[in-house]
């Protein structure tokens, strides 16, 4: 993944671009380019898999004054061809089929709203007309009798053209193959468990690997030091501490050199395993994130910046020009390799992200796409379509790339289920995927991570109104080879993790935060690679200094370091002295909880920690535990039966909106752990009476009833003495509304 222009703006660019250089050719002075590659191609339907035929526009015979694109420099992309302006231009593929028979076509183009085109069965009567709507689409252009042996299918302008039209390809199927086709399109779709991405809200995307340089612009590390050296622990506890659901991390990007085994290549490259890492970082992380519940998915770059790597996969130079020539070597050593990490990881893999579709089409998609699924039938598949409408319906997830979710064509509305209901994307789940800082990754020497580029309000706003539609969006952040992220954007991850995470009840305060008032002489000590919280820690060697935090909470941790030039430290809560905790240790021991209070109920509170003996003191953080309330769209919350969202309404709802039934009998549940639990909603005129259950068990029925709106209504609470995770449930037992607000949860 490169740091591309988004979606919507490189269409915009290469429309202005092709309609300012279009103008100049007259079609009277056009020569034919001849078709490239196979002529005619061969066509075998009823295969049963992978019907569907893609026909390159850049291989079409056409009229000169169509131009490839070519391929913008890149060794292994096919782009699309542009220029074709007028009634005289033509794309034209010659096929061959077995036997005459009707076929479904669709058109893969760029062009203005009401632009109109036909295809024709060169030679005949037979044609088929359409229009576009706009932009990239893929456009089903209607059927076309195809009779047996070689025929030429001709697209061209039709009406009163205006502007560039940019075309992609044209595929075919034929029409008694296409029911079968479908089938097993929404077979596996069906089997890709998405639940975990639509209910995500936000993840955090990982450009990193053998490709990365430390932060003080030295000499990147071998594979193998750079894999051995990563800790893993330190890695997920600052995933956990940004609230983020799931986490996709790199097999290959800048480099093709992964940190983990693979024996299939390691038999492509006969280097003696050079080329892969013998530790399994990637599995170790895979599995560390599931203990924590914690989802893991694979992004898969195909390898073209590792030289060496790829003079081995004999990709044809004809292909970025064309899109022809033999890509059987690339193909067979993709299916092997990734074939052997779906069954390496299994479980431990939700998804795999492939970049740069334009690469593999036209393909076997379907085939690549039971490979991808190797060891997890359940595991969803992406493709980068890169501008271009998806390249293959055998995909699950929109990659999203520089997309920051805020709605377009087909997107799903509140209260949906994420998935695009027309459109470029149409069927696939919406995600959005973009940067935090300057750069997808760390990939050159010197590199710096630059400065976040939006702050928590905005990632609030986004996340919170794409939840709202099942629509998950990914923050990719930058990482040096140590480990060492951002703390700018660790902080505002942790802001929003406060905001949408409501059950998790916990925000940690990094050593730096203002709030935290230091007395004596304390230094920092940053980027130490020791696995601490945002890498760094506060720490003084004078007995007698001190460090105060006055925070709101129901509890407090503090956080610092166990080693053996540590000692002793006195505690004070609210001016009062609590205990002397001791902090030495043989071995270092970061993160270390080494004091925590709690009390029954969310108040302020000041701790005080004074160093009284041993080398060092250190903070490192603390961690504040809170009463958290908890919006009715979280993906915790289960409801039963038929729920609807009000958003928007102004009258004083927590996060401003609700969600509603009007049915008897319908239910919301949620599982909590905490000490308490209050259920929020609205009394008003058209509310009634609302059964309430704690872990099954039947408390009382409360009525939510009044002649003015109340909002934000405390209608029924419980508390018990000791934290534990329980189930509440309210079912509607009459009135005319039934209403959900939020749970406010006591931590």
């Amino acid at each position: 993944m490169r740091s591309r222009l988004p979606r919507a703006l490189a269409m915009a660019l290469c429309a202005a671009i092709a309609a300012t250089v279009a103008a100049a050719t007259p079609a009277a002075a056009d020569t034919i380019i001849p078709q490239a590659g196979p002529n005619p191609v061969v066509i075998t339907p009823g295969t049963g898999s992978d019907d569907v035929v893609a026909l390159p526009a850049s291989a079409a015979e056409r009229t000169s004054a169509i131009t490839n694109t070519g391929g913008q420099g890149d060794i292994a992309k096919n782009f699309h061809v542009q220029h074709f302006l007028t009634t005289a231009d033509y794309l034209a593929w010659t096929v061959s089929v077995p036997a005459a028979a009707s076929y479904r076509f669709a058109v893969l183009l760029n062009a203005s709203s009401g632009q109109q085109f036909t295809l024709t069965v060169r030679g005949t009567a037979t044609s088929v007309s359409f229009t576009s709507s706009g932009g990239w689409l893929k456009i089903d252009a209607g059927t076309l009798a195809l009779p047996a042996g070689s025929s030429t299918v001709e697209l061209r302008r039709a009406g009163s053209p205006s502007g560039d039209t940019q075309v992609k390809s044209v595929e075919l199927i034929r029409d008694s193959d296409y029911a079968a086709y479908q089938q097993r399109v929404a077979t596996g779709r069906a089997a890709a468990d998405l639940t975990w991405l639509r209910q995500a809200k936000y993840g955090l995307m990982f450009q990193y690997g053998s490709w990365g340089f430390p932060a003080g612009g030295g000499p990147a590390k071998t594979l193998e030091q750079q894999a051995n050296d990563f800790n893993v622990p330190a890695f997920v506890n600052t995933v956990k501490q940004t609230g983020a659901a799931y986490v996709i991390w790199s097999f290959s990007w800048w480099g093709y050199r992964p940190d983990m085994p693979n024996t299939a290549l390691d038999t492509i490259m006969a280097n003696g395993g050079a080329s892969t890492s013998q530790r399994d970082l990637i599995g170790e992380v895979a599995a560390a994130l599931h203990a924590e519940n914690i989802r893991f998915a694979l992004y898969y770059h195909e390898g073209k910046e590792e030289a060496t790597f790829w003079q081995k996969e004999n990709y044809p130079s004809s292909f970025p020009a064309t899109g022809t020539g033999d890509r059987s070597t690339f193909f067979t050593n993709w299916k092997n390799v990734v074939g052997e990490i779906g069954q390496r990881l299994g479980t431990n893999l939700d998804g795999f992200f492939f970049d740069d579709a334009m690469t593999y089409y036209p393909a076997k998609f379907e085939e690549l796409h039971a490979v991808a699924r190797t060891g997890n039938p359940a595991r969803t598949v992406t493709w980068n379509n890169w501008v271009y409408p998806r390249l293959t319906e055998f995909q699950d997830v929109s990659m999203g790339e520089n997309y920051t979710g805020d709605g377009t064509v087909g997107s799903p509305p509140a209260g949906g289920d994420g998935i695009f209901t027309a459109g470029p994307d149409k069927g696939l789940l919406e995600h959005g995927m973009f940067i935090m800082e300057n750069d997808w990754g760390v990939h050159q020497q010197g590199q710096q991570i630059g400065a976040t580029t939006f702050d928590a309000t905005w990632a609030i706003s986004h996340v919170t109104s794409a939840a709202a539609r099942s629509v998950p969006l990914t923050f990719d952040l930058m990482m040096y080879e140590d480990g060492t992220m951002s703390a700018q954007s660790l902080a505002v991850l942790q802001q929003l993790k406060a905001a949408v995470r409501g059950t998790t009840g916990v925000t940690t305060v990094n050593n730096t935060d203002a709030a935290i008032s230091y007395t004596g002489s304390w230094s920092v000590s940053g980027n130490r690679g020791a696995g601490d919280y945002a890498d760094d820690v506060r720490y003084t060697s004078v007995n007698g200094d001190s460090v105060a935090y006055t925070f709101t909470g129901s509890g407090i941790d503090l956080l610092t370091e166990k080693y053996s030039d540590q000692g002793n430290i006195d505690v004070y809560i609210d001016n009062v002295f609590q205990q002397t905790v001791n902090t030495s240790n043989s071995t270092r021991l970061v993160q270390q909880a080494v004091y925590s209070k709690t009390w029954p109920t969310s108040g302020s509170h000041t701790i005080k920690a004074v160093k009284k003996d041993g080398s060092y003191m250190l903070l490192d953080a603390f961690r504040v535990h809170q009463d958290v309330t908890v919006n009715n769209t979280d993906a915790s919350i289960a409801y039963t039966g038929a729920w609807s969202v009000s958003s928007n309404r102004g009258v004083g709802d927590y996060a401003d909106d609700v969600r509603y039934t009007m049915t008897n009998g319908d239910a919301v549940s949620y599982t909590f752990t905490g000490t308490g639990i209050d259920l929020l909603t609205e009394k008003f005129s058209d509310q009634g009476n609302v059964d309430i259950y704690i872990d099954n068990v039947f408390q009382q029925t409360v009525n939510t009833t009044n002649p003015t709106r109340l909002v934000q209504q405390a209608v029924y609470s419980k508390t018990w003495p000791t934290s534990g995770s329980h189930t509440i449930k309210a079912v509607k037992k009459d009135g005319t509304y039934m209403l959900l607000d939020a749970f406010r949860v006591y931590a």
